[in-house]
């Protein structure tokens, strides 16, 4: 294959002028325009269709689709920017006033320079002419004469380029014989009536045009033929008649009887013969009197093509009824050729394809068998799953038209590409879960504003070289070795845990001397779903021991787990030591070690004493020597055993989540300035904390004090300087909120944070900045005041530049960011969590890169399911994020010393209770025993742990 791509591109590289016009399209008037019932538009059979949900994939109408109805200044001004010539749209027969949007349309585009090119039928025909048969009626070919005498009137004068029917096989076949589509009837008897009176029709509306308007209007009218391009799958002789006969069936049905004068003489012979046999012999190919070849034969100015796959094609005889029975072929993706998808291992039987010859040989053979006629290739693109950095796409694009032009070359009168197309849309009975545009929709925002995907900036330079150099020819929107899988292994010291966390297992809530946390409280305000609690949760504090061999069932170096500081201090003060909670943390430490597991311990996991929450909790600066005070008397407990300490959990979820908005506990909103004043007070907590333990107890104990963030990778929305800004802003915002001060070597926060809030708040009519200010001396403590950092990271989030010099006091306000998740990535029963495994990597080389390559613990990594012991979606995580892990150590050079899986075993995941099930072990919450039992994920984490990487398959 690299042989025949280089040949390919020095083709195009050698021949830059196009003589064909490259021009964009399409859009049809469904799936874009919504506005069903505005302006007098009467109801289509599609309209009607796409209400029952059934009939469409993931449900949803087209109501409103892209409204582009209503931002018709808007895509045109988008097709300007493209830098294109034409744009194809179709015609909605049951909109067709003369003040719609059809003349706003028109106008619009030649005032940008841009020449309409317009279908007159793309398949939603007016329900009143539905409820009288539709197109098996033989009076739509009058009703259709009719429709197009009105457009003709109407928009010819500045339409030169009409096509009247679009995909008339489809229609005929998706539409009356199988249901898939409007009209969705289930009658196999009337395709063929169908599709006769689909040609017939096209014919009298050419007619019509030829006659009546041709001589003033100067247009031309031809018709919008579809087809797939079949290949023999053997080189047998019955494997090529099949190939042949499927290209017959679905091409030569309608563009035979235009070139040649009648329906292929094979799909007449092989039609009769099959339906006779069936014994519904009337259903055979309707025929077409002399009359009719006469007026049919020639009754086009050019033929347009809409073709978008390859596929195999094989002899299977096939006694059944029905238009792709009658042709006995099977029909199959070739598998050989890469495959265009998202995550290509999720869809290993994909039929997209990247064969762009197909197109090529199409043309080849319309060339040769029709005379070579005037072509349009007014369909051409790719249906995926959304994805702005859409790779796939690109490839498609550059791969067709370069193979288009080759065979201008070789003498095909090719007289224009257009790509499908402009925006996403409603795409038929596919719904919202096909996108096709090279501007990503957002269907969940009003008015459904359009961002460019990265094929847009790709299209643009195609169109404005009109050929291929090497900018063009490697053009790429992300690194090609994003996506590819790494076989290696990791580093000798990486290491490998599991983590919990002490509110969410231990349960024993008031036993033994515990004093209340503030999830304590909060939980019992019924603040969680279905009012569950902690107070039992997984029981961990009786049945320790349990989990202790269950990490060892794991085969893992580390357990992640922390300590409730109200077990320990039921009031928060060092004044109320409770040894029975000491004892319980002596006996998991030793259990431990006694298997060697080595304890990882988080001293800070959310749960805060609630008598330090009834003094002011983190927005009392008491609290920072508070926390060192405890932290000073952990050490003390267990530090001869513990080596690796983490001071707090998530920072930014205590300080956002806990007193911002409230969502969690202690449940306080106070997101102008208090969100503020609780995270300076916790960055002062750890800082104190390390110093307390690098003076007094690192050369006595020796170990490790770092700090746990949070963190998604944000990516940028769009190709935009604007977004890469903002997406960067985002990080900072975040991460670099709690992380800037410790990491970077400034000991302050992010300067643009700085910036950004002061800013806001001089606008807001604030005195000073509602940003806390460090002191000197606090910002010499903070400098590098870790040993390493821990990264939580889960997902990643997809971020916009949304400039709002008017925002209210709020932290999320200030950031001036619009925050969306790529369509293409896995869903999972958390909203917030979206399976992109390449983020990890690229947020661990931010980290790098930014905070002087510390060494880095992931400390929580995984995914939630619905539950059950058969868990692929949470293999498949853990597989490509620490695959990507591994890319990150090897090809990034990051220094990532090791992996933790959230979690050991389900447990109460906060405010969502116990639905979430995010454990490698599952837990009974039915039994008073609290029964574990592993689920395919941990055999697959265990033989992870145990090969430590990715041993290459054979071949």
């Amino acid at each position: 294959m690299k042989t025949l791509f280089t040949a390919l591109f020095f083709v195009f590289t050698s021949y830059c002028e196009v003589r064909a016009d490259i021009v964009l399209g399409t859009s049809s008037a469904f799936p874009t325009e919504g506005a069903w019932d505005e302006d007098g538009k009467g109801v289509s059979n599609w309209d009607l269709f796409s209400l029952t949900s059934s009939n469409i994939q993931g449900g949803g109408d087209a109501k409103i689709a892209a409204d582009g109805y209503h931002n018709v200044k808007t895509d045109v001004q988008l097709l300007k920017s493209l830098g294109v010539s034409h744009y194809k749209f179709s015609l909605s027969w049951s909109r067709i006033l003369p003040s719609g949007t059809t003349e706003n349309l028109i106008n619009a585009l030649l005032a940008k320079n841009i020449q309409p090119f317009v279908s007159l039928h793309h398949w939603d025909l007016p329900e009143r002419l539905q409820n009288q048969g539709g197109w098996a009626n033989e009076s739509s070919v009058q009703w259709f004469r009719d429709y197009a005498d009105v457009c003709f009137k109407l928009f010819g004068d500045r339409v030169k380029l009409w096509t009247t029917i679009d995909d008339p096989a489809t229609l005929a076949y998706k539409g009356y014989e199988t249901g898939e589509i409007a009209p969705g009837l289930k009658k196999p008897e009337l395709v063929y009536v169908v599709g006769h009176n689909l040609l017939l029709a096209h014919t009298e509306a050419y007619h019509l045009y030829k006659d009546s308007y041709k001589d003033s209007q100067k247009g031309q009218v031809g018709i919008d033929l579809h087809t797939t391009w079949y290949i023999p799958k053997t080189q047998s002789a019955p494997d090529f008649l099949a190939a042949d006969r499927a290209v017959v069936f679905r091409l030569g049905w309608f563009a035979d009887p235009l070139f040649l004068g009648d329906y292929p003489s094979v799909m007449k012979e092989r039609v009769a013969l099959k339906r006779g046999k069936l014994g519904v012999p009337d259903e055979k190919l309707p025929e077409l009197t002399e009359e009719d070849k006469n007026r049919v034969r020639g009754a086009l100015d050019f033929l347009a093509i809409g073709h978008f796959k390859t596929k195999l094609a094989s002899e299977k005889p096939n006694s059944e009824r029905g238009f792709l029975n009658d042709q006995d072929v099977l029909f199959e993706a070739d598998r050989s050729y890469p495959k265009l998808e998202y995550r290509p291992e999720l869809n290993p039987d994909s039929d997209k394809r990247l064969m762009g010859f197909g197109l090529r040989d199409l043309l080849a053979y319309l060339t040769t068998k029709y005379n070579k006629p005037a072509i349009y290739v007014t369909e051409s693109g790719l249906s995926t799953c959304g994805t702005l950095k859409d790779q796939n796409r690109i490839d498609y694009i550059k791969q067709y038209s370069n193979y288009v032009l080759q065979e201008i070359n070789n003498g095909s009168n090719v007289r224009g590409y257009f790509v499908s197309s402009l925006v996403d849309g409603f795409d038929w009975n596919k719904g919202y879960t096909s996108k096709t545009g090279l501007y990503y929709v957002d269907f969940g925002t009003p008015g459904r504003p359009r961002y460019p995907r990265s094929s847009v900036k790709f299209y643009k330079q195609l169109i404005a070289k009109r050929g291929f150099d090497n900018v063009i020819k490697n053009y790429r929107a992300f690194p090609e070795d994003r996506d590819e899988f790494y076989y290696g292994y990791f580093p000798h010291y990486f290491i490998w845990g599991v983590a919990t966390a002490a509110y969410q297992v231990e349960g024993a809530w008031n036993e033994d001397g515990k004093g209340p946390s503030i999830w304590d409280t909060f939980a019992h305000t019924n603040r969680i779903a279905h009012n569950e609690t902690g107070d039992v949760a997984c029981d961990s504090y009786h049945l320790f021991q349990r989990d202790v061999e269950m990490l060892q069932e794991l085969g893992v170096d580390f357990y992640r787990f922390s300590i409730a500081w109200s077990r320990v201090l039921p009031d928060g003060t060092i004044g109320s030591v409770n040894q029975a909670g000491i004892a319980y943390y002596n006996r998991l430490i030793d259990a431990l070690l006694a298997k060697n597991i080595t304890p990882m311990v988080t001293l800070y996991h959310w749960d805060l004493p609630q008598a330090l929450q009834d003094r002011g909790g983190w927005k009392n600066d008491e609290i920072v020597d508070l926390f060192g005070e405890y932290a000073r008397l952990v050490f003390e407990q267990f530090g001869d055993r513990v080596k690796t300490w983490i001071t707090f959990n998530e920072a930014y979820v205590i300080s956002w989540l806990g007193y911002g908005v409230g969502a969690f506990a202690p449940g306080i909103s106070e997101p102008v300035d208090g969100v503020y004043r609780v995270a300076h007070n916790i960055i002062r907590s750890h800082v104190k904390a390390y110093h307390i333990f690098k003076d007094n107890f690192k050369n006595k104990y020796g170990g490790n004090v770092g700090i746990t963030l949070d963190i998604e990778w944000k990516e940028p929305l769009t190709d935009s300087l604007k977004d890469a800004i903002a997406a960067e802003r985002a990080i900072q915002f975040k991460l670099g909120w709690f992380g800037n001060a410790i990491f970077s070597g400034s000991g302050d926060y992010p300067q643009v944070m700085k910036e950004f809030i002061a800013e806001k708040s001089q606008r807001q009519g604030f005195a000073t900045s509602r940003l806390p200010e460090f002191t000197d001396s606090e910002k010499e403590q903070n400098k590098g005041a870790y040993d390493f950092i821990g990264i939580n990271h889960y997902t990643s989030n997809l971020i916009g530049n949304k400039p709002n010099p008017d925002s209210v006091p709020n932290y999320q306000e200030d950031q001036d960011i619009d925050i969306k998740s790529d369509p293409c990535w896995g869903v999972t029963a958390q909203d917030w969590l979206k399976v992109n495994p390449w983020g990890i990597r690229y947020i661990l080389r931010w980290v790098k890169e930014h905070y002087n390559n510390p060494i880095i613990f992931i400390t929580e990594s995984g995914r939630s399911t619905e539950g059950g012991l058969d868990d692929p979606e949470r293999i498949y995580y853990y597989k490509y994020y620490i695959n990507e892990v591994l890319k990150a150590i090897k090809l990034d050079h990051v220094r990532v010393h090791g992996y933790t899986a959230w979690s050991l075993m389900d447990n109460l995941e906060w405010t969502t209770g116990y639905d979430a099930k995010f454990g490698l072990y599952s837990v009974d919450f039915n039994s008073s025993s609290r029964t574990r039992v592993p689920r395919a994920s941990a055999a697959f984490f265990r033989n992870l742990t145990i090969e430590n990487g990715f041993e290459e398959p054979e071949d």
